[in-house]
């Protein structure tokens, strides 16, 4: 989450890009892909915004191994060979 001056925070989210105003100390204004959502709780939405990016990454991290797995599974398939003759 970046903090863009007082009160004012911006992250992107699976794609998304979610702003915050804060409103006062307890309440801000919510906006995803720079349409109005509604008012919230400040400390509430910042918690859940940065839970959402850590699992985000989390995410990332999950499909990343699973494609170096499946890269290194096809290059075992590719480079076997294999007998015309039956066991």
């Amino acid at each position: 989450m970046i903090k863009l001056g007082e009160g004012t925070f911006v992250s992107y989210i699976l794609g998304k890009r979610i702003k915050i105003i804060a409103v006062d100390k307890e309440i801000a204004k919510l906006y995803i892909n720079d349409e109005y959502k509604g008012k919230c709780d400040l400390s509430f939405i910042l918690e859940k915004i940065h839970r959402l990016e850590n699992k985000e990454q989390d995410i990332k991290g999950i499909i990343r191994d699973e494609q170096k797995m499946y890269d290194e599974l096809r290059e075992i398939i590719q480079n076997q060979n294999i007998s015309s003759h039956y066991e």
